[in-house]
């Protein structure tokens, strides 16, 4: 009752272009908007240490929704993003069959500074829907990288070397979550450090590519 008190003062607006929401909405995006999302097909991408899988180009609805997510404490889009990444987990990861799910860290600086981990909040959405364990332990941002923005591929390789290690044990099949890949060289040194730690195979499942 007072969730749609606020929603009446208040309408809710798409996160992707604005425009008004039904008050009765589940998705903080526009029926449009989830449309467009959808609407471009990414293969997967074998990296070194991985398999990526993306969901969507960083343009148009995704871009903003995901900026909403981070900068905007919009936690309600992580939910959106999950259910479309689980879609394209379905599509394109054929058999494999994984044991946990495991967001990429931010260093603790970053999360205090945000409050939160973007990446974590998608995670937990996907383990919900695919009923899988969810860890943001078994993998640490051991050292606090620069802003991967603005870098040049072989930067951003070189930034990302070595920052991540690994706690405790680990299954042999996970599906590393992060928002947004470029060049795939964070969630590439994730896999890297997931593998020296006992892991057999890596698939990196992200919202959208560059």
């Amino acid at each position: 009752m007072f969730l749609r008190l606020i929603n009446f003062i208040f309408p809710p607006r798409c996160s992707g272009c604005g425009e008004f929401l039904p008050l009765s909405a589940r998705e903080p995006v526009c029926l449009r908007c989830l449309d467009e999302i959808s609407s471009h097909e990414l293969p997967p991408v074998e990296y070194g240490n991985c398999a990526l899988i993306s969901s969507a180009l960083y343009r148009g609805a995704a871009k903003k929704l995901i900026k909403e997510m981070k900068f905007r404490n919009g936690r309600s889009c992580a939910r959106t993003a999950a259910r479309v990444m689980t879609d394209s987990l379905i599509k394109h990861g054929g058999s494999f069959l994984p044991d946990i799910i495991i967001p990429v860290p931010l260093h603790r600086t970053r999360k205090n500074e945000r409050g939160y981990n973007q990446a974590s909040l998608i995670a937990k959405s996907v383990c919900k829907i695919l009923k899988l364990p969810f860890s943001a332990s078994k993998l640490r941002r051991v050292r606090n990288t620069p802003s991967q923005r603005g870098l040049h591929p072989g930067e951003r390789i070189k930034n990302v070397k070595g920052a991540f290690a690994v706690r405790g044990k680990l299954p042999a099949n996970i599906i590393l979550i992060d928002d947004v890949a470029t060049t795939g060289a964070t969630v590439n040194e994730c896999a890297a450090a997931l593998l020296k730690g006992g892991a057999k195979r890596v698939i990196a499942l992200t919202f959208a590519k560059t």
